[in-house]
């Protein structure tokens, strides 16, 4: 079976989504549900995958979209803590050991693992990262610790049926790539905007609600005063890559493309990016936008005026789309688009317990990095520093904070898997990068650098927020490092 050997896959991708989220929220209030839903989406990922890895696969990209952390459905089996994304994970490894074994080893290698030219850089990492394992139950650091704080690198996993659907990717697979990935964007911003609307307008399924996204890990909900809510999905990090995969391509004088449909879908993720409340965000999307224009527009003023025109008229339209939603009168408005709290955001040097405890962390992360500075003390280590977090707080009144999960993410990295480790890991990055620029002076497309554009962002996000060492992240460089090998792009 083909995701897309339907008469509107558009639709078909959009109600498939719309019906695990009603699933998911469903299972919150029947939670005895959980494990007939799981078992239920691994035999069903997996018979697809049976069929078509790439189908399989686009299931997985519409998880990380809508999923964050992957729990939209969850369950205790057997002690251990089981979720979708898990066994997404399972079915399309399982089915990918299959494809191999149908085929034979030495010709999957030849004829489609082989052409996979960032093997010696993977290769390398995965040994560090086998090693941070081995490492951290030689350091007594606790088992499950050690799962805990490194199972989410088990994800690069999937860089085996990514490779075996994608070793020659075509214009079809693009095509579909796209389809998939668009309509969980515009279901994620969709989602963001009804959020906003029901929690600015007090509505009575709001508790529930607020339980829902908190207990499956979908994101967070902040009051920040006047009525105004803050709305952060942690995969609402592939907002701004969405709109850099947007507008660049855009951009070519080729293209031709509606300059009002294209703005008013600008005007919708900028709109979640401002909802969102994230300072990495905003800091990483004006850090990526400058070094884009730098890049992509030498010696094509016509092309900077374009993006700023673009990018100015969304800004605007974005801004009374906020306010649309939260001023709509009924039922029963409570606030407006605080200029306040987004001033306050903007504000990093403000004591706001978020960065301060990043602050206090810092220099006592830093010595435990040089106790062990090459080898790193694998997954599982710990720091312990002072917090002024609220929540830290409610649990230890003294603000002694004990943990092995960081938000300097470059740093934790260093921790687990040691500086040669996080070398390896910008061997893959670096290369990456190299290509893409190639892509760009060979072919002159808009399209290589809308994705470098979206590895820069996540590498900037990734200083302050923990993202290249999360599925999210890993996925998108999965996707990334295979589609770019389409020759041209």
């Amino acid at each position: 079976m083909n995701l897309f050997k339907v008469k509107s896959p558009y639709f078909f991708i959009f109600s498939l989504i719309i019906l695990v989220e009603l699933l998911s929220f469903t299972a919150y209030f029947l939670p005895q549900l959980q494990i007939y839903l799981l078992i239920t989406a691994f035999l069903a990922v997996f018979f697809l995958s049976l069929s078509s890895l790439e189908s399989g696969l686009l299931v997985a990209l519409a998880e990380l979209v809508i999923g964050s952390k992957g729990h939209l459905f969850s369950a205790s089996i057997f002690g251990v803590s089981v979720s979708l994304r898990l066994v997404i994970w399972l079915a399309l490894m399982l089915a990918s050991c299959i494809f191999i074994f149908r085929r034979g080893f030495p010709t999957v290698w030849r004829t489609k693992l082989f052409n996979f030219s960032y093997w010696p850089w993977v290769s390398v990492l995965a040994a560090f990262i086998i090693l941070a394992f081995v490492h951290g139950y030689l350091r007594g650091n606790g088992a499950s610790d050690i799962f805990t704080d490194g199972n989410a690198w088990f994800y690069l996993g999937l860089l085996l049926p990514t490779i075996l659907a994608y070793s020659q990717i075509d214009d079809k697979q693009e095509q579909r790539l796209r389809a998939v990935f668009f309509t969980a964007i515009f279901w994620l911003s969709l989602k963001t905007l009804m959020l906003l609307f029901i929690f600015s307008h007090n509505i009575s399924i709001m508790p529930d609600v607020y339980l829902w996204i908190r207990r499956s890990g979908v994101g967070e909900i902040t009051a920040m005063g006047g009525g105004w809510y803050r709305i952060f999905i942690q995969s609402q990090i592939y907002i701004p890559i969405a709109f850099f995969l947007l507008l660049w391509p855009s951009l070519d004088l080729k293209t031709k493309k509606n300059p009002y449909l294209l703005i008013i879908s600008l005007a919708v993720l900028l709109s979640v990016i401002i909802i969102s409340m994230s300072r990495s965000f905003w800091l990483a999307f004006a850090f990526t936008a400058g070094v884009m224009a730098v890049i992509s527009f030498r010696k094509k003023i016509s092309l900077y005026l374009k993006a700023l025109v673009y990018t100015g008229a969304a800004l605007g339209l974005s801004l009374l789309l906020i306010l649309v939603v939260v001023k709509f009168p009924y039922p029963n408005p409570q606030a407006g688009l605080s200029a306040a709290a987004l001033s306050a955001r903007l504000d990093f040097s403000s004591g706001e317990a978020a960065i301060s405890s990043r602050w206090s962390l810092l220099p006592n992360l830093w010595q435990s990095i040089n106790d062990s500075l090459f080898w790193g003390k694998g997954f599982g280590a710990s720091v312990s520093y002072f917090s002024q977090d609220p929540r830290v707080l409610s649990l230890n009144p003294s603000g002694w904070y004990t943990t092995y999960a960081f938000e300097w993410a470059y740093l934790d990295t260093w921790l687990k898997l040691g500086l040669f480790g996080l070398i390896a890991y910008f061997a893959w990055l670096i290369v990456l990068i190299v290509d893409l620029l190639k892509k760009m002076r060979e072919h002159g497309k808009m399209l290589p650098a809308a994705i470098l554009a979206g590895l820069i962002f996540l590498m900037v996000v990734n200083i302050f927020t923990p993202y290249l060492n999360h599925p999210l992240g890993f996925g998108f460089l999965i996707f990334s490092s295979c589609f770019i090998k389409k020759n041209p792009l």
